[in-house]
């Protein structure tokens, strides 16, 4: 799961770098001496295959004239995605999640921690856990 994330960011960073380097309407051979590499290895950036370090985005980012944030557009809605499910919630526990974070309530939240706190300890004891 987290080797798909990676590859996904990749690809991402990858598709943005394009769109901004066609929209300046410079070829990857240009962009790329522009910041001291081969125009595959910009390839294989566009396209997602290899890792892209800081630097080279800072490169990339004066390069094209816009701010590094620009490379990372759209990557935090992602980030939160993976980590939600890297926790590997089935359908129940996600429908527990979702009912949880509707209670705007804090006392009510409290509750019903402490009761499924109180649960799981009736269970332990209940089944010498």
């Amino acid at each position: 799961m987290a080797k798909q994330f990676r590859k996904n960011i990749r690809k991402n960073i990858g598709e943005t770098i394009k769109k901004y380097r066609l929209a300046a309407k410079m070829s990857q051979m240009a962009l790329a001496e522009r910041i001291g590499i081969s125009y595959q290895q910009l390839q294989k950036y566009e396209k997602g295959i290899n890792n892209i370090s800081v630097y080279r985005l800072q490169q990339l980012s004066e390069a094209l004239r816009i701010p590094i944030s620009s490379l990372l557009e759209g990557q935090e809605s992602e980030m939160v995605a993976e980590e939600i499910s890297e926790y590997g919630l089935n359908k129940e526990e996600k429908r527990l999640l979702d009912l949880f974070r509707r209670i705007d309530n804090k006392n009510i939240r409290r509750g019903l921690v402490l009761e499924l706190k109180g649960i799981v300890e009736i269970l332990k004891k209940k089944h010498g856990l």
